[in-house]
């Protein structure tokens, strides 16, 4: 049995339904990586709260924002870190849900015709270029992971969502002699997609665990 560990994916307390849910935890997760994961979504919480800043959470409404109030309101609860870069994949992001999803992430996932691997694929191979970073190893397979624990949404094929290798999975997996140091993230995806086939355990459910130890430097939950 796989222990459940406290989660960091600090938010309002949406209902789990509903779209405003889903577009708090999809546009955050698109600028989640080389970075505090606990500070990205304690960021992203702030910027919620503000009631100036809440609007870049809404596609219809960055549609019609300058860029530079979009940056400056990204920025200013440090939830964008690389002013441009982020800002760029936010709006990206945004502009995609609001030109083919109707501002709402629910209907990617009924395109997907809610079943992660068509999911993940659709993200990865189908509609890459509309998905910037979300369409990585990592991301990808992250934000299935994200919905399936903080919306109502019940993904079929759920053994479909990887390990989610970031780079404390990556040091867990090395610390653990399950691959090398230096493995790739697709390396490492599909060495525990194959120790845990058959098993009964989906990789992401493994994921929290090997999060928190290396970030724990490998020491045991106190």
């Amino acid at each position: 049995m796989i222990p459940t560990l406290a989660q960091h994916e600090v938010n309002p307390g949406l209902p789990r339904d509903s779209r405003e849910n889903y577009l708090y935890f999809t546009l955050p997760v698109c600028i989640n990586f080389q970075r505090s994961s606990p500070a990205m979504w304690t960021a992203a919480l702030a910027t919620w709260e503000d009631e100036i800043t809440r609007y870049v959470f809404f596609p219809e409404r960055l549609a019609e924002t300058p860029i530079d109030q979009i940056r400056a309101d990204l920025v200013k609860h440090r939830l964008a870190l690389q002013p441009n870069k982020h800002t760029l994949i936010w709006t990206t992001i945004a502009r995609t849900l609001h030109a083919y999803y109707e501002d709402d992430p629910r209907n990617i996932i009924k395109e997907a015709d809610r079943d992660a691997g068509k999911l993940i694929a659709l993200l990865q191979k189908t509609h890459r270029k509309r998905f910037p970073y979300l369409s990585g190893p990592k991301l990808s397979n992250y934000w299935p992971f994200i919905l399936s624990s903080y919306t109502d949404v019940q993904l079929q094929n759920a053994q479909e969502i990887s390990i989610i290798p970031d780079t404390h999975v990556l040091q867990s997996s090395a610390q653990l002699g399950i691959t090398p140091l230096g493995a790739t993230p697709l390396q490492v995806e599909a060495a525990w997609k194959l120790l845990l086939k058959d098993s009964g355990v989906n990789p992401s459910q493994v994921h929290p665990v090997l999060w928190n130890w290396s970030r724990n430097k490998f020491q045991p939950e106190v």
